[in-house]
């Protein structure tokens, strides 16, 4: 089952709880060191740095207007509030935690953009809310998730289906690259099918140590009464849920279905 892939253009590329589980990446692989995409270098960047959103000086909602945004979390408490950037030049989002306890669709959006996104060393825990983790809107730019930890995902049938990570219309994104993270979700995981129609999804998509599993008690409670997808990137024989066209990296990829039956 050890196996280290990139599955170009017109290739199958569909996992999901139909997969129980997969691990991609020798044991050579496991032992190299990760090679970790750097941080994008920003110019006079909207900062906002030892604070949460909502506390003073430090929108939920912010409007870059074609500004970096550089945004370092405390370390020394948790924040709840959900966080929207709308059209930011580069952003990074980096250090502390998020326990969500907000209305928000998302406890991150990144949206109306080009540039590069980069989410590191975060902690994420949804909650059990019915809300994506970290999603893009009208994003044609590239994104990086690096060192992240998200737990607490949920979703409901005919509302929102929690996701890990959601690329949404308006896009696709230029490049999705997940580094050192781990998701547990009792909804779905990653949710980025290339559907060049409306935008959704990426153009290429990398992989590099990432797990993603089902946490059974939130699964077992979810509004769908079950989990659905843990890693959804499109499929060769799907018109509209197409795989990432410029090509997938997979390296040391572990998807844990273990929970999809339930006793």
């Amino acid at each position: 089952m050890a196996s280290l892939g990139r599955y170009p253009r017109g290739q199958m590329l569909a996992l999901s709880v139909f997969v129980v589980s997969v691990a991609a990446g020798s044991s050579n692989m496991a032992d190299a060191a990760v090679i970790c995409v750097p941080p994008p270098v920003l110019s006079s960047p909207l900062s906002y740095n030892g604070l949460c959103p909502g506390d003073p000086g430090f929108p939920v909602s912010i409007s870059a207007n074609g500004r970096d945004v550089y945004i370092k979390l405390p370390t020394n408490r948790s924040c709840s509030r959900g966080l929207s950037i709308y059209k930011p030049r580069h952003t990074r989002i980096t250090g502390g935690s998020l326990v969500f306890n907000d209305i928000n669709k998302a406890v991150i959006t990144i949206r109306d953009t080009t540039g590069d996104s980069m989410i590191d060393g975060l902690y994420i825990d949804v909650g059990g809310k019915t809300a994506d983790a970290i999603r893009t809107f009208n994003n044609k730019g590239r994104v990086v998730i690096q060192n992240t930890y998200v737990k607490g995902i949920s979703g409901t049938v005919n509302g929102i289906h929690g996701d890990l990570f959601h690329a949404q219309d308006g896009g696709p994104l230029a490049e999705l690259t997940l580094q050192n993270v781990t998701g547990l979700t009792g909804y779905q995981g990653l949710f980025a099918p290339y559907r060049p129609s409306t935008g959704h999804g990426t153009r290429k998509l990398t992989l590099d140590r990432v797990n993603v599993g089902y946490d059974p008690g939130l699964a077992k409670t979810s509004g769908a009464g079950k989990p659905l997808m843990l890693l959804f990137m499109g499929s060769a024989d799907n018109t509209w849920d197409q795989v990432p066209d410029l090509g997938t990296t997979l390296s040391s990829v572990y998807v844990d279905g273990t929970y999809w039956k339930f006793p």
